[in-house]
């Protein structure tokens, strides 16, 4: 009984912000890891690195997933 009122309570905003943050995650993940000897590079070598690009979509998607509350408009929660 009191999993069906928890699930009631639950914030519209749960499932993308949960969806974002698992997906940032494994995304920053890969992307560390093929770009893994990090200590080493220069700048330039980093930019051009092959897992920048999967690195900083996970990053922006984990940024996204701790705000989806504001970006589905609930700001008063």
């Amino acid at each position: 009984m009191k999993r069906d009122s928890n699930q009631h309570n639950e914030s519209p905003a749960q499932w993308p912000r949960r969806i974002l943050l698992i997906g940032g995650s494994l995304f920053a993940l890969v992307g560390l890891a093929r770009q893994w000897p990090i200590a080493g590079k220069s700048y330039m070598e980093f930019i051009e690195g092959d897992g920048y690009l999967s690195l900083i979509l996970g990053l922006v998607m984990i940024v996204l997933g701790f705000s989806a509350h504001l970006l589905i408009g609930l700001e008063d929660r």
